[in-house]
């Protein structure tokens, strides 16, 4: 099992959504948007509306600034000869640098836009379906090719009518349950509420005890 790791939160002034390091998106073209950023069966990032391969990870830059974005199928974006491909990970520096992108308002005036850490005059767009980095023309085609909607992918599932007994590592409310298991990788499989009042449930000896006021949310990406 994976778990979400929420150490920090990406701080651009007016973005339409946090960008948490951990967190699974999805990024939706602003143009076109029926249209999903997909890793596609070639390796290149294109938008799709296929719906296949559209979920990405958040992950500290791994430049050492920025954020990196990670294939839930393994590898990072990273732009190679100006086009963007998922490539796997490798210890290089020119990798590492073409896999990090600092996180701007969207040039079309919602979402977000992201640019390359190693050419800074270039931000992530899409031509022709498939994602590269241009330098901006000024255009408003532009602007609207190089912004996209930051879409949160759940990753807690609700299930009601039974509680977990097991090591209890944590309690609050739910908010707060959902954060303190985000910061605790590994450790944490579950939160089970009784109204307001919520408990963190460890990974390991986890037995159910029906209660029907009782719900329960399970970590599932």
């Amino acid at each position: 099992m994976k778990f979400c790791l929420a150490l920090l939160v990406l701080t651009c002034s007016a973005l339409s959504a946090e960008l948490h390091i951990g967190q699974k998106i999805r990024l939706r073209s602003v143009n076109f948007p029926n249209h999903f950023v997909s890793r596609m069966s070639s390796g290149r990032v294109a938008i799709s509306d296929t719906g296949v391969a559209n979920e990405w990870i958040v992950r500290r830059g791994l430049a050492g600034r920025g954020i990196s974005l990670q294939s839930v199928t393994g590898g990072y974006i990273r732009h190679r000869n100006y086009q963007a491909w998922v490539d796997p990970e490798i210890n290089q520096e020119l990798y590492r640098n073409d896999a990090s992108f600092t996180v701007e308002d969207g040039a079309a005036g919602h979402g977000i836009t992201l640019r390359s850490v190693n050419y800074s005059g270039h931000t992530l767009r899409h031509s022709g379906y498939n994602l590269w980095i241009n330098r901006s023309n000024g255009s408003d085609l532009f602007r609207k090719d190089s912004s996209f909607l930051v879409e949160p992918v759940e990753c807690w599932r609700r299930e009601g009518g039974y509680r977990l007994k097991t090591k209890k590592i944590g309690k609050g409310s739910l908010e707060k349950m959902k954060s303190f298991c985000a910061a605790h990788t590994g450790k944490c499989a579950a939160i089970s509420c009784k109204g307001k009042s919520c408990n963190a449930h460890w990974t390991i000896g986890v037995k159910k005890v029906k209660g029907k006021a009782y719900m329960t949310h399970v970590y599932v990406c």
